[in-house]
């Protein structure tokens, strides 16, 4: 049975207006993390996604083991509450005038019901990306057809890995992704071994000639940075840039200046980009 729609009592908004809501024992709450561009010398912050955090009696729960222990009928509505929450509380990202990224849930019906929640949002349809994190809670026969049902709604599509490795060819292939995200986890490993990285360019340009930008996350040292600005990703993300924060505190999202990133370093940044 596909659960109901999430109830606007379900929330509520703090003096200044950010929303969280509650669910059982637990209080939902919005974090977002600045994704970056590459810009002439640096990166600059281009639009920023939302991550939700639990918490009980004041204490964080890391996300997926939290939404793992809930009962699919309470799973299915968290994650409506998740988008509902990201949505409403982006008008208090700091800095404002990004993009906005949303995670989309696994429950049956959540693309339909996600139609509701969109004016939640004080953003173009076409500045939203719904963003596949974890690909092994869906059925891969059944993505294309989700990925088809919001964008119709005018909303971009994200495809992220599955077991730590990047996402399938043949599912790039069938549901045809706006944007692919590279798993931090994989590429910190392939990052860290120098044989290894030489390869990143190579999928890159893969993803890319299909035309999907390509984001490499989890990014959490200088030398890993360098490996993705080597393989000409379009986008980056990860703790050395901007931690995710909590919707409403300040965020310093300024342009990070290569000359100063890597100061004392013998790194080269080319001029105009990657190997592309």
């Amino acid at each position: 049975m596909r659960p109901q729609r999430i109830p606007d009592e379900a929330i509520s908004a703090d003096e200044i207006g950010i929303e969280t809501a509650r669910l059982g024992d637990f209080i939902l709450r919005s974090a977002f993390q600045p994704v970056y561009q590459r810009k002439a010398g640096g990166l600059l912050a281009v639009c920023a996604e939302g991550f939700l955090r639990p918490f009980r009696n004041a204490t964080p729960m890391p996300p997926r083991p939290y939404l793992a222990s809930l009962p699919a009928e309470d799973r299915a509505v968290a994650e409506r509450l998740a988008a509902a929450l990201h949505l409403g509380n982006y008008r208090h990202v700091d800095p404002q005038g990004l993009d906005c990224v949303i995670g989309v849930g696994a429950s049956p019906g959540f693309a339909e019901d996600l139609a509701s929640l969109l004016d939640r949002a004080e953003l173009t349809r076409g500045r939203i990306t719904c963003t596949f994190r974890n690909l092994a809670a869906f059925d891969f026969e059944a993505l294309p057809g989700i990925a088809q049902t919001l964008r119709l709604h005018g909303l971009r599509i994200a495809l992220g890995g599955i077991a730590g490795e990047p996402p399938p060819l043949e599912l790039i292939s069938s549901v045809a992704p706006d944007l692919v995200r590279i798993d931090g986890l994989w590429f910190r490993r392939v990052a860290e071994s120098e044989g290894a990285s030489r390869l990143l360019p190579r999928l890159v340009e893969g993803f890319q000639a299909d035309g999907a930008q390509v984001l490499i996350e989890g990014i959490e040292t200088r030398r890993q940075l360098s490996a993705a600005l080597d393989a000409g990703a379009d986008l980056y993300q990860g703790f050395l840039l901007s931690p995710p924060q909590l919707a409403g505190t300040a965020t310093d999202a300024s342009q990070i200046d290569f000359a100063e990133m890597f100061a004392g370093e013998a790194k080269v940044i080319p001029l105009f980009g990657g190997r592309r």
